[in-house]
């Protein structure tokens, strides 16, 4: 394994399963279980629990209390699984928490589902409202009760327009106002628990991705069919909500994929981009390597973003702007021919990550947020030549107190993808 830089710390890995990759010509198949090396892999990971989530009101009621707001309104979605473990579809009916900056959360309802409701809240503040009455005067009734009839009322960012404007006509428009940053505040900073989740949910997608890529890629395979492969082998793992890109050759060079499902040839590149949920919380892997011997461009290019991705790993510290890391990325990828700005690598540095994919923070040109321990992303720089190839190399990060992490092995080489053996 590659010596990590200044400031970065690997967590402890548990060793890739031992494969041999000409025990299965042909590939693997469904009668010979061929994932079961990593059977048990997400044991031991506790998920959130009602001690952790009231923690995440706390510390949000906190924010909220400083910011002048009387509440923060939440729809169904991550935030609401955040704060409260529930997990409700979205429709027409408004279902809403009422986070209020003191006292127990207020849940409006439909009325005819609130037994349905009670099976997730048992113990809860519920008001049913029904067919013909406004959610949104309930809700107001429900906050001057409690003597906040005057201040302001914060949204959640992932609030619909419609929801928002009942908001406004019930509150009074001046009263309605974004939440994104008290949200984001205490979403961004991952507690232990947390990081725990992501680390292994991470690990262990990387562990999945390198089992198959040792054991079932072979030429003339579709791409669709090493999705497949990849979606299993997490599944086996034990992640839920499995997705995967896979491309191949020329393919890789659609950041996020095209229509055709190539085959592959000797020499292609193969790029993989998955991940997968632990208890909620995100993996989002990228791995880019040749089926038999790589041109010279290939090498080049894989360098090039490996170079990036290390230089942006130097950069990543308590104190530092996202714009900056992104920057220190870019920097290695005009300096080694590719151009500048988002001539060949075409997108931001990163994203944050933890109950949603995609989250704050972002690595992105220009941005000014600093980065502060427990804040979680991705560090994928990549280089896409139409026509020619793609190359992407993704590992998810943690700030930490004076550096940070990678969350499981990180690459070697393009001839060692996965790291050391």
């Amino acid at each position: 394994m590659a010596a990590c830089v200044a400031g970065c710390h690997r967590a402890a890995q548990p060793s890739a399963p031992s494969v041999d990759p000409g025990a299965r010509v042909g590939g693997p198949t469904e009668e010979d279980d061929p994932w079961a090396a990593l059977a048990g892999s997400c044991e031991g990971i506790a998920p959130p629990d009602a001690a952790e989530r009231a923690g995440h009101r706390e510390r949000l009621q906190r924010v909220l209390h400083d910011a002048g707001c009387d509440a923060l309104i939440v729809e169904p979605g991550a935030t609401m699984q955040y704060l409260a473990g529930v997990h409700w579809g979205r429709s027409e009916r408004p279902f809403l928490l009422v986070l209020a900056r003191t006292g127990e959360p207020l849940w409006v309802v439909p009325a005819f589902e609130e037994r349905t409701a009670r099976e997730q809240l048992p113990a809860a503040v519920l008001r049913g409202w029904r067919e013909h009455e406004s959610p949104y005067s309930l809700l107001a009734a429900g906050l001057a009760e409690r003597g906040l009839d005057a201040g302001r009322v914060a949204v959640d960012p992932q609030l619909r327009n419609f929801v928002v404007e009942g908001l406004r006509g019930a509150l009074g428009p001046g009263r309605v106002v974004d939440g994104a940053g008290h949200v984001e505040a205490v979403r961004m900073r991952k507690h232990p628990a947390e990081l725990e989740r992501l680390r292994r949910a991470n690990e262990v997608t990387k562990a999945a991705l390198r089992l198959v890529a040792e054991t079932a890629v072979r030429e003339g395979m579709r791409q669709s069919e090493l999705a497949e492969h990849v979606r299993r082998a997490q599944e086996r793992a034990g992640l839920a909500d499995v997705w995967v890109l896979a491309l191949f050759g020329p393919n890789a060079a659609f950041p996020h994929g095209t229509a055709e499902d190539r085959a592959l040839r000797s020499g292609d590149l193969v790029l993989v981009d998955t991940g997968g949920s632990l208890h909620g919380y995100r993996s989002d892997i990228t791995r880019t390597w040749a089926l038999g011997t790589a041109s010279e461009p290939a090498r080049r290019a894989w360098g090039a973003v490996a170079r990036a991705q290390r230089a942006a790993l130097a950069a990543i510290r308590p104190g530092v702007r996202c714009g900056d890391v992104d920057a220190a990325a870019r920097a290695v990828i005009e300096a080694e021919g590719f151009g500048r700005d988002y001539h060949r690598f075409t997108h931001r540095l990163g994203h944050g990550i933890g109950l949603e994919v995609h989250e704050s923070p972002y690595l992105v040109a220009g941005s000014s947020r600093i980065l502060e321990p427990g804040m979680t992303m991705s560090n994928e720089p990549g280089i896409y030549e139409p026509g020619v190839l793609g190359v992407r190399i993704e590992d998810i990060v943690a700030v930490t107190d004076d550096g940070c992490e990678v969350f499981g092995p990180s690459v070697e080489s393009l001839d060692q993808p996965f790291g050391a053996a």
